[in-house]
C-alpha cells in the first residue's frame, strides 16, 4: 500500500513547502502529494489555493504574482513557496502532482517528457477530467488519477475514471466498501482512499483492500501496517 503525504505533512508542517515534504518522507511516506499552479511569469509553482492569502504572509492570486514576488512571501516558519523543479530535486520518493490550473499542463508535461525517471515516479491527478485528458494528450505515457470528493456509486467512479483516461481512482474513504474496491480492481483500475488521519482509519483502509491512502498525519500511522 502506498502511503501518500497530503501536501507533505499537512498536520504538522506548513503545507506544500519543502519542509513539509521532507517531514513526510522522514515519517515514512512513499509518495508526496502537492498542488501545481503557474506564476505570472510562467513558472510551475506549488500552491493549493488560487490565492496566496491563506498559506502565506501575502495576498493576491498566484497567477498574478511573479516567482520573485512569491519568493518574498513567508509560506510558514520561514519557508518559501517552492517550484516543481525544486521539489523534484529535493525529494526522491514518488509524487502525486495535482494540477490545479490548466496552465500547468504543458509545463508539467514538458518536465515529465524531459525526465523519464521522474515520469515513472509521478502520478498526475485532478478532480477535472478535462485536465487529465489534456495531460494525456500532451504526454501519452503519463500515469493519471481521477480524484473524487464524496465517492459516487462505484459504477460511476469506474465510468468517470475511464472517460478521463486515468488508471487510478482516488476516493473519499467514507464512501468506499471492500466490494466497491474489488469492483474498481475488476475494472482494471487502482484505488486510493482519503483522508486517513489515524491508525484506526488506516486499518479500515487496509481492510478495504485499497492500493494507497492519503494522510495529513503520516507520523500517526504505524509503519508495521504499511506493507
Amino acid at each position: 500500500m502506498i502511503i501518500t503525504g497530503h501536501r507533505g505533512s499537512l498536520g504538522t508542517e506548513p503545507e506544500n513547502t519543502l519542509r513539509s515534504f521532507r517531514r513526510a518522507v522522514a515519517d515514512g511516506c512513499d509518495e508526496i502529494e502537492l498542488d501545481l499552479r503557474v506564476s505570472a511569469d510562467g513558472e510551475l509553482v506549488i500552491m493549493h489555493d488560487a490565492t496566496v492569502d491563506r498559506t502565506t504572509s501575502g495576498t493576491g492570486e498566484v497567477a498574478s504574482l511573479t516567482l520573485a514576488e512569491l519568493r518574498a512571501l513567508d509560506a510558514g516558519l520561514g519557508e518559501q513557496v517552492p517550484t516543481w523543479a525544486e521539489a523534484v530535486a529535493a525529494i526522491d520518493v514518488r509524487f502525486q502532482a495535482e494540477v490545479k490550473a490548466e496552465a500547468a499542463v504543458p509545463l508539467l508535461a514538458q518536465s515529465l517528457k524531459a525526465d523519464r525517471a521522474l515520469a515513472e515516479r509521478t502520478l498526475v491527478t485532478s478532480f477535472h477530467p478535462e485536465i487529465l485528458l489534456a495531460v494525456r494528450e500532451a504526454f501519452p505515457d503519463v500515469t493519471t488519477g481521477h480524484i473524487f470528493g464524496r465517492t459516487p456509486e462505484i459504477a460511476e467512479v469506474v465510468a468517470r475514471t475511464r472517460a478521463a483516461g486515468a488508471s487510478w481512482a482516488l476516493c473519499g474513504i467514507a464512501g468506499l466498501t471492500a466490494e466497491g474496491v474489488a469492483e474498481i480492481h475488476a475494472a482494471g483500475l487502482l484505488a486510493t482512499a482519503w483522508p486517513v488521519p489515524d491508525a484506526a482509519t488506516l486499518a479500515e483502509a487496509t481492510a478495504l483492500g485499497v492500493d494507497g491512502i492519503t494522510t495529513d498525519h503520516p507520523h500517526l500511522l504505524p509503519t508495521s501496517s504499511r506493507d
